[in-house]
């Protein structure tokens, strides 16, 4: 049998659909962030779909307890990363024809030209600031982003899209004060006002130096994070941690179910499929074309903005959200609007005093929203101003039309 029959064996059930083209699957690409219990399941589906190109995202490391709900990995893979692992998996063992790119490395370190070259961004992580980081450079790419989130009964798909529908950040705006402990990640560049800060700082730290999530059962790690989190209380009077304490406080972990995690990664998988043919659906016949447009419009149709799962009663609901005219993502006012200051710096120049010019200019406090590199006070980010990469910053505090975007780029001689 000669490659093409089996590759037309291969899809023969799904090309049978009406309005199905396989040929504009196979030249599509997906980024999938995460592949855990819901985005190995992800993958798995979009493998045997025949999507072309398949980006993987995953900083950590194959667990015991990650067994239960993950099928791609298996017990000889403990302690070996899930991003390699899954990619190996995917060529082996679901479909050898699609090419498969593995990243072991922070979301926020992967280069702005892999966002730019796929058609979809899949959510899949269990972090708020690295959803939170996906949401942005996805609206500012102009990048469908399908979001996915799981916790114990419990899971949820939202479809985001550039002026179609909101984005994260709609509904999740800045801490309103630096009483919560979530502004942490936004002071690790300066003094910690909380206790709680403290112990973020720690963990910021054992990312930077081992690039992956510290192990519970280790006690090289827990003292590690230990260490570095009662050096910080110390100098700032506030109360030391024990291990147990900061085991509570920064490694917290989603309760998770398989049959939940496959639920949702099915309707994942369905939403990315619907998004491709509606976003390529040129490059369909012209007939098919109108039929997508008919559908489009009808709202028996339409792609829900956000569909909530519960595996306890096993009922489905579904919301449409409208976007937030002041959102700081997507808003009119937002960092991703027409709206943008300028600043040329010194690419020499230390992160904290770039900072400081921001502050001194317009007279506000600001964080990082998003960058491609992790920065803390005593780093230098000639490299990162020298690649073209940018930094975005958004005022931590003030009112919503204060909102502004600041790109610095390495200064022109």
């Amino acid at each position: 049998m000669s490659q093409e029959d089996q590759y037309n064996l291969r899809y023969d059930r799904q090309e049978r659909l009406v309005l199905w083209d396989q040929k504009l699957i196979q030249n599509s690409s997906v980024l999938v962030v995460g592949i855990g219990g819901t985005g190995s399941e992800v993958i798995k589906n979009l493998s045997l779909l025949g999507v072309g190109k398949l980006i993987l995202v995953d900083v950590d490391t194959i667990e015991y307890s990650n067994l239960n709900r993950q099928m791609l990995f298996r017990e000889t893979d403990i302690g070996k990363s899930k991003a390699e692992v899954a990619k190996d998996r995917i060529s082996t063992m679901f479909n050898k024809q699609v090419n498969v790119e593995a990243f072991s490395i922070k979301i926020q370190d992967i280069p702005t030209e892999i966002f730019e070259e796929v058609d979809i961004i899949a959510g899949c992580v269990d972090n708020f600031l690295a959803r939170q980081y996906i949401n942005s450079l996805a609206i500012e790419l102009s990048k469908p982003y399908i979001d996915s989130a799981t916790d114990g009964y419990i899971g949820q798909v939202q479809y985001i899209q550039k002026n179609f529908s909101s984005c994260l950040a709609c509904d999740n705006p800045p801490p309103p004060d630096e009483t919560n402990i979530w502004t942490a990640p936004c002071t690790l560049v300066g003094t910690p006002r909380i206790r709680e800060h403290c112990a973020w700082k720690a963990l910021y730290s054992f990312y930077t130096r081992y690039n992956r999530e510290p192990r519970e059962n280790s006690n090289k790690d827990m003292k590690f994070l230990q260490k570095i989190a009662n050096n910080c209380t110390k100098n700032h009077k506030f109360p030391s941690y024990d291990i147990k304490e900061l085991k509570q406080l920064i490694l917290t972990h989603i309760p998770s179910i398989i049959t939940v995690n496959s639920v949702i990664s099915g309707i994942q998988s369905q939403l990315i499929i619907n998004t491709l043919f509606f976003e390529k659906r040129s490059s369909l016949k012209r007939k098919d074309q109108k039929i997508l447009r008919r559908l489009r419009k009808s709202e028996r149709f339409q792609i829900p903005s956000l569909t909530i799962y519960s595996g306890l009663t096993g009922t489905f609901s579904t919301f449409k959200l409208l976007a937030d005219p002041d959102c700081f993502v997507c808003g009119n006012r937002g960092i991703n609007s027409d709206q943008i200051s300028m600043i040329h710096v010194n690419p020499d120049n230390r992160f904290i005093e770039i900072v400081q010019e921001v502050n001194n200019k317009y007279e506000d406090e600001f964080l990082a929203f998003r960058g491609n590199k992790h920065l803390n006070e005593g780093d230098i980010i000639k490299d990162i101003l020298s690649n073209g990469d940018r930094i975005t910053f958004s005022p931590l505090y003030g009112e919503k039309d204060k909102r502004i975007k600041v790109i610095f780029e390495k200064k022109n001689n």
